[in-house]
């Protein structure tokens, strides 16, 4: 159970979580939160699988190198708790960077959840 999800992601959050999912062999995720929660999630994924992956080689150039995604990542569902980020349709991972001062992400259709719950 990774429980530091910010209100606000940003690089040092991502990096914390994806440390945490190096450490962890799981066969699915699941994210019950809001569009943070769901985008730490898919970060999460991603790195979880590309073990050996650079923080900024995923993140959008000019930023990062906005490389692809070349592995399948593992299968996530998410069940949003807020309405209005659409987090649980997208393949995009948005975050602060700090040292930047600008709002950045990782995009790819790879990241889109396999599932999405919700509960009218």
């Amino acid at each position: 159970l990774f429980d530091k999800v910010q209100i606000e992601p940003s690089d040092q959050s991502f990096k914390e979580a994806i440390e945490f999912s190096r450490g962890t062999n799981f066969d699915a995720l699941v994210a019950v939160g809001g569009g943070s929660v769901m985008d730490t999630a898919k970060v999460a994924n991603l790195y979880s699988v590309h073990r050996n992956n650079d923080f900024l080689d995923f993140v959008n150039a000019p930023i990062g190198k906005g490389l692809p995604v070349t592995k399948s990542v593992s299968p996530l569902i998410c069940v949003p708790t807020t309405a209005g980020t659409g987090s649980e349709t997208t393949g995009t991972a948005i975050f602060d960077y700090k040292s930047m001062k600008i709002k950045t992400g990782i995009a790819s259709r790879a990241l889109r959840p396999t599932l999405g719950l919700i509960d009218p």
